[in-house]
């Protein structure tokens, strides 16, 4: 439990108050990654467009780590406000890009969901751990 300077801690404060800070710190994270989504997005169809011949994969993992840069300057700078470790946020994003897929599959092969209606638990579901994961362990504050 960490003090401020007037002494007052975590738990003295508001349960209002912290849920109105969490709910605008897990907003900037959405925000944040709609903004990596589209970069991803972007430089794949760039890269399928100059070089129709690339290899999807390929194209997708250069768009990764694009977008892995500007979610990682957008956390460290918007959402999170502090340094973090790089390395760490590094395996949430990559766990979560393997989560996702693992799910995409699962709900394609295990439930028989369609692939649009599967794509959409996916891209909604892994959001909430990474954020979890992001603000617990990636970007956690540390206290002396």
């Amino acid at each position: 439990m960490s003090a401020d300077r007037e002494g007052v801690t975590e738990t003295d404060r508001p349960v209002a108050a912290r849920a109105r800070e969490e709910a605008g710190t897990a907003t900037r994270f959405g925000l944040v990654g709609l903004a990596a989504t589209g970069v991803h997005l972007g430089v794949a169809a760039l890269l399928l467009f100059l070089w129709p011949q690339l290899n999807e994969f390929i194209a997708n993992i250069i768009a990764f780590c694009v977008a892995f840069q500007v979610s990682l300057v957008g956390h460290r700078r918007l959402t999170f406000k502090r340094q973090g470790s790089a390395w760490r946020f590094g395996l949430v994003a990559a766990g979560g890009f393997a989560l996702n897929n693992g799910l995409l599959a699962l709900l394609m092969q295990g439930l028989d969901l369609s692939g649009f209606v599967a794509i959409a638990i996916a891209t909604l579901s892994v959001p909430i751990v990474t954020y979890l994961a992001s603000r617990l362990w990636a970007f956690k504050e540390d206290h002396a």
